[in-house]
């Protein structure tokens, strides 16, 4: 994700973020920030901000009800896409502004948002 990211985006892990003042912080498992947005952020509080990309994995403690809110919240805030990656299923959930599409170990995605190439979801599961 970080190569077809460029220079116009950082990619990192269990980025803290609050969608608005007034919501409570949500630590995304993976998320895509841009580069001036990134260089803008406070060095010592967790930002009020959207990832214009967030990745979620579903787990014990990442429940498909706590993921659902953080996939409403962060829409409604500006993320253009929200992925929930099910390892058990070995799928990704992919919403955006367009709808929710589910893909599988055959597909691959073409995220605009990443500015092109695609990503195998073989490949994410190959981790």
């Amino acid at each position: 994700m970080e190569a077809l990211a460029g220079d116009r985006f950082v990619v990192t892990v269990e980025f803290p973020y609050r969608p608005s003042p007034n919501l409570q912080f949500w630590v995304a498992g993976v998320a895509r920030v841009l580069r001036a947005d990134w260089d803008a952020l406070p060095p010592d509080e967790w930002p009020v901000c959207t990832p214009a990309l967030i990745v979620e994995v579903l787990s014990p403690s990442n429940t498909p009800a706590k993921v659902n809110r953080q996939r409403i919240v962060a829409m409604s805030a500006g993320t253009e896409e929200f992925w929930v990656v099910d390892a058990v299923e070995r799928t990704v959930q992919v919403t955006s502004a367009a709808g929710t599409a589910t893909y599988g170990l055959g597909d691959s995605l073409s995220p605009a948002i990443l500015g092109g190439g695609a990503i195998a979801i073989a490949a994410i599961f190959a981790v």
